[in-house]
């Protein structure tokens, strides 16, 4: 008989979908803040707000944004939110793995499995806010009109302690984060370096390539288009890195895109701009646009912003908006970011 109540509870963890049950109890699915292997998910009538994910054994697993001891199985989510003893939950979550199971009300596919690592990150992510004017980034010359352009919604991100984040993402989803702030760069313990993209990577007029995430925000702020997409890759290319960077490359050809490499004015860019070359597509059209001033564009943004008229010419000689703000080159159109690469 115990060994049955055991079972029972293993077939709980195991069998019932968490996001399908807590869609039940008025919890609705965040998309620009879920990829493939963490869900978030809120629910308006208290404000409560939580992540989903699923663990290595296949058990759905949930972490509470705003307290870090609410947090572990279908089990648990049932007995804090309802206030139920064991046995009331076993009659809870019954008809949910029975013969004639309950009606689902909304149908939504499981995360795929996470390590422990990558889940530390997402409840990182869950926790921060948009970054729409934040004061490290503002500070680096980028305006908080760059900020907060659809294309980086969600992409940008501030924690508690004032550093911006910038999320990566691999085949899998969300693998780990860039973290930036005066004087320290560094990225997230037991995360994964990958892939930060701006939301319109599927929409992309020209795909632009940077270093790092600032790097391509000043780009933007700077010298960029309204239709750019932006992709950055931590200073780094791993094999892992190699691979999604080809498909990114692979799906701008599709779409008859070019590629402008914008990586820094030294040797560790030339070694970029050659690999990203050599993943290209065949016949892929590729620009390479330097930074003009310092080793990388935000020492070019700084440089602008203390010499105007040289930026004014730079922008008109590129046939862009002058001044970058404040006009039709500002916000840019709403888009639906599209977290995780399939």
């Amino acid at each position: 008989m115990r060994q049955q109540r055991s079972d029972e509870l293993e077939r709980f963890k195991r069998e019932i979908s968490l996001p399908e049950y807590a869609a039940s109890e008025g919890y609705n699915l965040i998309r620009n803040e879920s990829s493939r292997n963490s869900y978030v998910m809120q629910r308006e009538s208290d404000n409560d707000k939580i992540i989903v994910a699923t663990a290595q054994d296949g058990h759905g697993i949930y972490f509470s944004v705003r307290d870090n001891q609410d947090n572990g199985s279908i089990i648990d989510f049932v007995q804090r939110r309802k206030g139920m003893n064991l046995g009331q939950v076993r009659k809870e979550l019954r008809p949910w793995i029975g013969a004639d199971p309950v009606q689902i009300p909304q149908k939504i596919k499981r995360p795929v499995p996470s390590t422990a690592d990558r889940q530390k990150v997402f409840q990182v992510i869950a926790a921060s806010q948009p970054a729409g004017a934040h004061e490290y980034l503002v500070s680096r010359g980028i305006h908080p009109e760059t900020l907060q352009d659809a294309r980086f919604a969600g992409v940008i991100r501030g924690d508690q302690r004032g550093n911006a984040l910038f999320p990566h993402y691999d085949r899998e989803g969300l693998s780990g984060y860039e973290v930036k702030n005066d004087g320290f760069t560094g990225f997230s313990g037991g995360g994964t370096k990958s892939v930060w993209y701006s939301t319109n990577i599927g929409r992309v007029e020209r795909l632009v390539m940077a270093e790092t995430a600032i790097d391509a925000l000043s780009h933007a702020e700077s010298v960029g288009r309204p239709g750019d997409a932006y992709a950055s890759f931590a200073g780094s290319m791993s094999p892992e890195q190699l691979d999604i960077l080809k498909t990114v490359l692979g799906q701008a050809h599709e779409a008859g895109r070019p590629l402008v490499i914008a990586t820094d004015n030294d040797k560790s860019g030339s070694d970029f701009e050659l690999q990203l070359r050599g993943l290209a597509p065949e016949g892929m059209t590729i620009e390479r646009d330097s930074p003009r001033f310092g080793n990388d564009w935000n020492d070019s943004l700084v440089h602008y912003i203390e010499h105007p008229k040289q930026w004014a010419a730079e922008c008109r000689a590129r046939g862009i908006q002058w001044p970058r703000h404040g006009g039709s080159g500002g916000g840019g159109t709403e888009l639906t970011p599209e977290p995780g690469l399939q």
